[in-house]
Order: structure tokens, then C-alpha cells, then sequence
């Protein structure tokens, strides 16, 4: 995790720019994702290519190369969205339980925020800010797969490593749910 230095530390307030900055030069994303741990397993799935995911979920990937795409449909990854414009995130957490898992009885607990500065692939010499909101699900219900997910189960933490995420990697690790 890489925070800003303070030769660069600015407040993050984004907007026209008679009054505001601009955002950072490789960009920000803000996402909400659910925990769902289940003892010593937590739940992850890895996407099947779906419009479902560009149109709701992470409409980022309609920017991406088909390399890149690729890729990203055989890495693992928690549930997970962008939040729109102006939503609540938990608000965006019920998206995510009640449209991408189809599950509607759950109890989420408070949020945890991660923050994440690091330089942009797609911009060199720039970096891109993420904010993770994760809020810890506790389900009601069974889930199972639906079909934008390849696969989607309850796995042993200690099967999952890092680099099976992605550009999630950090936020996994920094969550526990990998060594």
C-alpha cells in the first residue's frame, strides 16, 4: 500500500476546477465489496464473460484489451462492484448481494475502508488511487452460482494465494484472507 507523499499530499476533493483539484492523473475507482467468510473459508468466484459485469458491475472492463480481459475472467475475486455517482455504499452492497449473488437474506456488518496508491500500467509515471469499502456478510441463506460466475464457492483461506486475484491482491492480503 502506498500513500501519497507530502511534497504531493492534497485534500481528495474533485470538481470543476474554479473551486475543486482535479482527480489523480491515472485516475481514482471507488468499490464495494462483500466479505463473506464462512469459519476458515471465505467466498470467491471467478467471472464468465457476461455483459452483466460490464453493464452493473465493472464497467472499467469494457476498457480493456481482450488480453487484458482475458486475464482478468480467470483471476478469483470477492464480490464485488463500482459504486455509481453518488450511491451509498450500502446501497451498492445490496446490488452486489441481491443482483450479483442473488441472495437477499444477509446481515452485513459495519465497513472497512482500504486505501490504495500505486502507479498506473496504463499511464506511467502516474498513479491511480483505489478505495475499497468491504463490508463483512454474514449470509442467511445458501448461495449458489449464477450464471455470470465461472465458478463461485466457499474455499479455504489457506488454498487462496495473492496473485490468483489480480490487481486485487493487496486488498486480499491486507483483509487476512491470504497469507
Amino acid at each position: 500500500m502506498t500513500t501519497a507523499s507530502t511534497a504531493l499530499r492534497r485534500h481528495a476533493r474533485y470538481g470543476p476546477p474554479d473551486h475543486y483539484l482535479s482527480p489523480p492523473s491515472a485516475g481514482m475507482c471507488l468499490s464495494v465489496f462483500a466479505l463473506v467468510e464462512r469459519g476458515s473459508e471465505v467466498l470467491v468466484g471467478v467471472p464468465k464473460r457476461h455483459e452483466r459485469w460490464t453493464s452493473e458491475w465493472l464497467l472499467a472492463w469494457h476498457f480493456y484489451t481482450e488480453e487484458e480481459l482475458k486475464e482478468a475472467l480467470l483471476e478469483k475475486r470477492l464480490p464485488s462492484t463500482y459504486l455509481w455517482e453518488g450511491e451509498d455504499p450500502k446501497a451498492a452492497l445490496r446490488r452486489i448481494m441481491n443482483d450479483q449473488l442473488q441472495v437477499s437474506k444477509f446481515r452485513a456488518g459495519g465497513p472497512r475502508v482500504l486505501s490504495y496508491y500505486s502507479p498506473s500500467d496504463w499511464y506511467p509515471g502516474n498513479s491511480h488511487w483505489d478505495l475499497a469499502i468491504v463490508y463483512p456478510v454474514k449470509l442467511l441463506q445458501p448461495v449458489r452460482r449464477p450464471p455470470w460466475w465461472r465458478v463461485l464457492g466457499f474455499v479455504e483461506k489457506s488454498r487462496l494465494r495473492a496473485k490468483q486475484f489480480g490487481w486485487n491482491a493487496d486488498l486480499v492480503r491486507d483483509l487476512g484472507i491470504v497469507a
